[in-house]
């Protein structure tokens, strides 16, 4: 199987379970502040190890799987276009080159902020649903914590599948 197919049927198999464990597990659990956000770690992890191009395809892709996915909880291609984001920026932090073993969940946490911030200005702009300044702020810690608590376990396996197709790469 050549790389490319090999890296596409991986992110497609890391976007579906992430997905499903998102919306099956992780907007289930009675936790305070936020919901975990695996999709989320996905996207990010992938742009990290992979670059803003490839973080992009990946956050837009997952972000239209998870608006499709039941039940609808926002417009259709908010999360797409969040998530795409998301992604880009994420790969470019990743293209910066020298950073430390603490560089990826530094990013991964700020990406969780990121990502709700954006989500809630455009819901705002879009009138779906209105979001109070006391549930925003309320949400960001957590999504910060939950974000960075996903990606000890997440990053780590990722990377590991990625590097099945790439074994010359170098990055963490």
């Amino acid at each position: 199987m050549s790389p490319v197919w090999g890296r596409s049927l991986i992110a497609a198999l890391w976007v579906v379970t992430a997905v499903m464990l998102q919306v099956v597990v992780f907007s289930r659990l009675p936790l305070p502040g936020a919901t975990p956000d695996v999709v989320l770690v996905v996207v990010a992890g992938w742009a990290l190890r992979r670059g803003s191009l490839e973080g992009a395809l990946i956050g837009f892709c997952a972000g239209l799987v998870f608006d499709l996915a039941p039940p609808a909880v926002g417009p259709l291609g908010l999360w797409a276009l969040v998530l795409a984001l998301v992604g880009y920026l994420v790969g470019l932090v990743a293209d910066d080159g020298q950073r430390s073993s603490l560089t990826p969940l530094v990013v991964v946490g700020v990406a969780g902020v990121v990502s709700v911030s954006v989500y809630s200005a455009l819901a705002v702009i879009i009138g779906d649903p209105p979001i109070t300044w006391t549930d925003f702020a309320r949400q960001l810690p957590g999504q910060a914590l939950y974000t960075v608590l996903l990606a000890l376990v997440v990053l780590p396996a990722l990377s590991s599948s990625i590097r099945r197709f790439e074994p010359s790469t170098s990055r963490w």
